[in-house]
């Protein structure tokens, strides 16, 4: 019984520093800009590209539409809700 309780301990406290070594390298890839890469100007180059708050226009759109080249024909929004069940 002894020797069970020795080997969950190990493995436990083996987990532990496992956990604690894979946060802090998440930490430091993620959160920390110490290992980014600099630009000519000494700043972090940033790996993402930032957006702003409200990217949407507000405008409303006609249909056909070309998206990316691709043709959309007419707006698929129009259907009916799927999710009320059909009427009786």
């Amino acid at each position: 019984m002894d020797v069970v309780l020795i080997t969950l301990g190990v493995l436990g406290i083996g987990a532990i520093i496992v956990s604690a070594y894979v946060f802090m390298v998440a930490a430091r890839n993620y959160v920390s800009d110490e290992t980014a890469p600099r630009g000519p100007d000494g700043h972090p180059l940033r790996q993402r590209v930032e957006r702003g708050g409200d990217r949407r226009s507000g405008e409303a759109v006609s249909f056909p539409l070309m998206v990316n080249g691709i043709l959309i024909e007419k707006d698929r929004r129009v259907l009916p809700d799927r999710r009320q069940g059909s009427p009786a």
